[in-house]
């Protein structure tokens, strides 16, 4: 089996255990790529190594702001490290319930989140009483391979599942139904290996908290808004 650690080594390798010419191929194979690619995703689509994090400065008195990252698809935490504030997220209908007025200023507590992707907006309350940066951790959208060069988004082990994932597609073209069978169930399990193997990578153990984390919690949740929707304890 050789190793595979690019779209064009993947291809090669689809090749390789279909008997074919890879280069008599290479639209189809970059097309099955690209396809298991999706399929990983939606099986898994939190996985971490789509998740990134980048820094935003609030401006003070502007509570929306448009210019999320371009990769962005959806956010997993937005903090205020030099508060030590863990925002919390409404829907937009909570957020609209919440009826928050324009103002009431001071270091947001809650956010909600309008549309889809990079072109989704943000809002914050309270409407920032001065500058504050926050830190958003968000996964990134799905990217797809084209190039030979181009390297998936996906652990460089298990590149294997993009192989097996074209060898059956190849195999179901031949009409080779009970070995596409066979092959479609190695890459299931693959893909469960890889699933279990990242999730495991990404669970904390519980730690046991300090006086400064609950008075912290305390503090983050004294907000009204906040516990309209989560309580006080």
């Amino acid at each position: 089996m050789a190793f595979v650690s690019s779209a064009q080594t993947i291809r090669d390798d689809i090749a390789s255990r279909l008997g074919e010419a890879e280069t008599d191929n290479t639209d189809v194979y970059t097309t099955w790529i690209n396809a298991g690619i999706y399929d990983l995703h939606t099986s898994f689509p939190n996985a971490p190594y789509l998740q990134t994090s980048a820094d935003r400065t609030l401006s003070s008195g502007t509570r929306v702001y448009t210019n999320l990252p371009t990769s962005f698809e959806k956010m997993n935490t937005v903090t205020y490290p030099a508060g030590e504030v863990k925002l919390v997220f409404l829907s937009p209908e909570e957020f609209d319930i919440a009826n928050p007025s324009a103002s009431d200023t001071g270091t947001p507590r809650v956010y909600t989140i309008r549309g889809q992707g990079s072109d989704a907006r943000i809002e914050f309350f309270p409407v920032p009483a001065g500058s504050y940066t926050v830190h958003y951790d968000f996964q990134q959208e799905l990217t797809t391979v084209s190039a030979g060069s181009s390297v998936p988004a996906i652990p460089l082990k298990y590149f294997d599942t993009l192989s097996l994932y074209g060898e059956w597609r190849g195999l179901r073209r031949r009409g080779n139904y009970v070995e596409a069978r066979e092959v479609k169930q190695e890459y299931e399990t693959l893909k469960e290996r890889m699933i279990q193997d990242l999730m495991a990578q990404t669970t904390e153990a519980q730690r046991i908290r300090s006086v400064r984390d609950y008075n912290a919690r305390s503090q983050r949740f004294s907000d009204p808004i906040v516990n309209m929707f989560f309580g006080d304890n």
